[in-house]
């Protein structure tokens, strides 16, 4: 009973504590946030383009003010006089020179024309013009012929500015212009002279663009008389004329005037300028600016219809999905612990229970964490050798590497970086780590390094290997690495294969097809079907039906057919001159009938079989030369195999070994395969045998006995040192003085010296 309530009491906790946390944000959105947004907005909208309207207003105040100015300076300078102007040539240079002062200081002014009532001449900073043919030759207006020119001048006695309007100048440049005329002058009854200024359009256009950049709507300025002078798209003169005597609509109480052209709503912002008269307006389409407001409207009514609607589900499933667990896991624990904590809660049962196992439970942690990558690249590079074990063995080493290896076909792919790109051994784990994320969530890629450390290799699972799907896998992780990473990588693929046993061949396919980089170039995924049609297959020399042949005769122990078969092999090799990949494939397939047939023969000696070659071994020969030697010793094996290995009842074989060389090591043309011919056997297993025997391999054991020789020889002193290396059987005297301070700390020169005191 008691346990009853306190399971109530936190099921009643669950449900108070979900009903907050579903209240709190449908009162925040609903009753603050959502009102505060809609009004905010509105007023930030309003604000920014009256603002903005007002900025404008100042600046071509500003630059207008400049040329009334200009004007007044002009009538007030007694060298601009109509006598002072027109008595000479030179006058006439000065006054080009003055007006040239005018304009420099004003970046607003385009053009600025002089003309005297009565006279014949333009006057501008540059030049002078007859005034008759100014507007015909020199700038031509479309709209103000050369007669209206002339009598507008003569007879201007007010301040006045034409709207934009087209100008063709005399090299053919067609530009939209401005005009402000002035009397001088400025407020006169008479006036004697005209002053003209010409103004680009773009002008004003980028004054106002700065401003209002690709607002949608227009912005234009109004003349006093409410004529257009120019707007930022081209607005029509008409509709700015209809509208401003419209007075631009009738404003509601707090909100932004409105107007409807050409069937859309806008709304109207406009400042009018005290020292001008003008009027600058702003349009803004209705639909772009509520685009916000009424996206806000609908989201916040879906929040809020959402949050009622599954408030109501989630809290109910949520309390059940959060309490039950909770209550098992109790049970559950008390269980492991072996007690109950009557009189606690759920929480404090579990956290008491969790106390008593935690030691032995952290341990057991840390050891299968620290042992998963292990097992993943222990999985996998046995996978690749071609060691397998039963069947339940590798399910459970999946298992417990977290792999599921599910597809009915796998291949092999290689990774290879640019020298550029340094791998640091801290980072390998994160770049095995993007590899696997690359492809898609249920595809079955797992990687490891290779063996160098100098790439990546993955198994990757497909359901069809003759289709387009693992390589448009391959395709789609190379783009992610290599925009992830920042640099080139080649992706060579083999080819997908059904038996395990085969999956060593195609990570040599790929590592040839990874070669293949160096033709066909870096940054790419090469396949391997791909590149075998460019070169000649033996197929026809080596079937399955050849290699069963080749079965048969290690069945029957005939070493001298199996001799024959190789030769044969090896000939064709050399005939064909075939890629150094695919002569490595081949001799894949004769070490996998070797290994099958061990393990058909359930042969004892499995130490033997480890020591032949496998799919990493056959990756380090770099010449079919060394290939071939390879394929020559495996056949001596395989005939040692048939003889019941004879040679492995001679225990003091290793002895033998290390007289023979104590007695030749003086020799400078000893090497590994002399000591193998002479005890008959290959060079790779006498190499593997004298490892195992001594600890040291043949290279290793032949230096020490030299080393040895050197430093009883030196510190007799009798001999140069160019005596001892050669009686030591050493190349040079100066790689001696290296490999000799490499392993005694000093010069053999030092050594000699130290020991002659």
């Amino acid at each position: 009973m008691a346990r009853g309530k306190l399971n109530s009491k936190l099921l009643y906790r669950y449900i108070v504590s979900y009903s907050i946390v579903l209240l709190l944000p449908v009162l925040i959105i609903g009753l603050v946030a959502y009102n505060f947004f809609i009004q905010l907005l509105e007023r930030e909208v309003t604000k920014s383009n009256m603002n903005a309207l007002t900025q404008v207003r100042d600046a071509v105040d500003v630059n207008m003010t400049e040329l009334n100015n200009i004007a007044f300076h002009i009538a007030g300078n007694t060298n601009l006089t109509p006598y002072n102007v027109t008595k000479s040539p030179f006058a006439e240079l000065n006054t080009i020179a003055q007006l040239r002062n005018y304009v420099s200081a004003n970046q607003f002014i385009d053009q600025l024309l002089l003309y005297f009532h009565g006279h014949d001449t333009l006057y501008t900073p540059y030049s002078t013009y007859d005034v008759h043919t100014f507007t015909d030759k020199i700038v031509a207006y479309d709209k103000w012929s050369p007669p209206s020119f002339v009598r507008d001048l003569q007879t201007a006695t007010y301040p006045y500015m034409r709207g934009a309007e087209d100008v063709t100048s005399f090299s053919g440049i067609r530009e939209r212009i401005v005009t402000y005329v002035m009397p001088l002058p400025p407020n006169h009854p008479t006036p004697y002279g005209t002053v003209v200024f010409q103004l680009k359009e773009s002008a004003f256009q980028n004054l106002l663009e700065k401003k209002f950049g690709d607002d949608p709507g227009d912005t234009f300025i109004l003349n006093e008389k409410n004529e257009l002078i120019v707007s930022t798209h081209g607005f029509p003169a008409e509709d700015a004329k209809r509208l401003a005597e419209a007075g631009y609509g009738e404003p509601a109480a707090d909100q932004a005037k409105t107007v409807r052209l050409h069937d859309r709503d806008y709304f109207v912002y406009d400042v009018r300028s005290e020292r001008l008269g003008w009027t600058y307006v702003s349009l803004v389409d209705q639909e772009a600016v509520l685009h916000n407001v009424k996206l806000a409207q609908r989201r916040t009514l879906y929040a809020i219809s959402v949050v009622f609607v599954l408030g109501g589900v989630l809290i109910f499933f949520a309390t059940q999905l959060s309490y039950k667990p909770i209550r098992r896991l109790q049970r559950f624990a008390e269980s492991k612990a072996k007690r109950e904590f009557d009189g606690l809660g759920e929480i404090e049962s579990i956290q008491s229970a969790l106390s008593l196992m935690s030691d032995s439970n952290e341990e057991l942690n840390r050891n299968i964490s620290s042992s998963r990558p292990a097992m993943k690249h222990y999985t996998l590079l046995t996978l690749l050798r071609g060691r397998l074990p039963e069947q339940a063995e590798l399910n459970r080493r999946l298992e417990l590497a977290h792999m599921r290896l599910t597809k009915p076909y796998h291949l092999v792919a290689v990774l290879q970086f640019p020298r550029s790109f340094a791998v640091q051994p801290s980072a390998r784990s994160t770049l095995l780590d993007d590899l696997e994320a690359s492809f898609p969530e249920g595809a079955e890629a797992y990687g490891m390094e290779s063996v160098e450390g100098a790439s990546l290799i993955f198994i990757l699972g497909t359901d069809d290997p003759d289709g387009v799907e693992h390589k448009r896998l391959l395709i789609d992780a190379h783009r992610t690495l290599s925009d992830k990473w920042q640099t080139g990588l080649t992706i060579g693929a083999g080819t997908a294969y059904g038996p395990w046993s085969e999956l060593g061949k195609s990570y040599i396919e790929a590592c040839g097809a990874a070669d293949y980089r160096l033709i066909a170039g870096y940054g790419q995924v090469l396949f391997f079907s791909d590149i075998v049609p460019k070169t000649e297959l033996p197929h026809e020399d080596y079937s399955k039906g050849d290699w069963n042949q080749l079965r048969l005769y290690m069945y029957q122990g005939d070493a001298g057919r199996i001799e024959q078969y190789l030769e044969a092999m090896i000939g064709t090799i050399r005939e064909r001159q075939l890629p150094l990949f695919l002569v490595k494939c081949m001799c894949f397939d004769l070490i996998h009938v070797i290994l099958s047939m061990l393990s058909e023969l359930r042969w004892a000696d499995g130490e033997l079989a480890e020591q032949y070659p496998d799919v990493w071994s056959l990756s380090e020969f770099e010449t079919v030369e060394e290939l071939i030697a390879l394929v020559k010793h495996i056949s001596e094996d395989i005939c040692r195999i048939v003889a019941e290995r004879k040679e492995s009842g001679n225990t003091d074989l290793a002895g033998k070994m290390m007289a023979y060389l104590s007695e030749h090591y003086g020799s400078s043309q000893l090497s590994l395969q002399q000591v193998a011919d002479e005890f008959g056997m290959s060079a790779s297993y006498l190499s593997r045998y004298f490892k195992d025997q001594t600890g040291q391999t043949v290279s290793q054991y032949i230096q020490t006995l030299r080393m040895e020789k050197a430093k009883e020889l030196l510190r007799a002193g009798a001999d140069s040192l160019q005596e001892v290396v050669e009686r030591i059987g050493y190349g040079s005297v100066s790689g001696f003085i290296r490999k000799f301070k490499e392993t005694e700390g000093v010069t053999p020169g030092e050594f000699r010296t130290m020991h002659q005191k």
